[in-house]
């Protein structure tokens, strides 16, 4: 039978692979994918339009990285307090060696900022850091809520409302915040892994460390 660790191994390697795969289409220029981001883009504009630009720059402004990374060390400093010493140790390694990650791959795949947005920057890399750190501490908040409470009615509302926030996050990055839909899905497929892969860690480390 597959343990906790190994399943979400294969998860991280499953959301890795297809990140990659998206990561090479980008370097290299894909047509197809180009025309895909062009139009989806120029679906999400059309729906944006009439609606109050200032909410939702107030609600990509939430995702922001150092908003995100407050939390994450709130949240670290909290388990650690109740003695949940392994969970802080895993989530302030994950954000941090998150957070170098997806610096280092959007200086490895640079692209130009799409010029259907509503508010300008002058060049971007692939992949919204917002996005990253929302979707990872998401992730984060609701692996501890499955683990440490009862699948209760009040456990599955907070994390619904987590993935509107997630949501809402991703859809004001592309509307105004220059990001194109592969940007976005990149975004969400890098969070996901390497927030499996680092709860595959904890369970194969701390697991086997409490068993010695």
């Amino acid at each position: 039978m597959m343990t906790e660790a190994q399943a979400n191994q294969e998860l991280a390697v499953g959301f890795g692979g297809l990140f990659g795969i998206l990561a090479i289409l980008i370097k290299f220029g894909s047509a197809r994918l180009a025309e895909v981001d062009r139009l989806g883009l120029s679906i999400l504009n059309s729906g944006l339009l009439g609606q109050p630009v200032r909410w939702w720059s107030w609600l990509t402004a939430t995702g922001s990285p150092l908003i995100m990374g407050g939390i994450t060390v709130g949240l670290g400093l909290s388990l650690w307090y109740r003695r949940q010493v392994a969970w802080a140790a895993t989530i302030i390694i994950a954000w941090v060696s998150g957070d170098v990650l997806i610096m280092m791959l959007k200086h490895l795949v640079v692209r130009l900022p799409s010029a259907q947005s509503t508010m300008g920057v002058e060049r971007i890399g692939f992949l919204s850091s917002r996005v990253f750190s929302t979707t990872l501490l998401t992730l984060m908040v609701g692996t501890l809520l499955f683990k440490m409470l009862n699948q209760s009615w009040l456990v599955w509302l907070l994390v619904g409302l987590l993935g509107l926030w997630v949501t809402g996050v991703m859809r004001a990055s592309m509307g105004l915040n220059n990001y194109f839909p592969s940007d976005v899905l990149g975004s969400l497929l890098l969070a996901g892994g390497w927030w499996c892969q680092c709860v595959s860690l904890h369970e194969r480390f701390w697991v086997k460390r409490s068993m010695v």
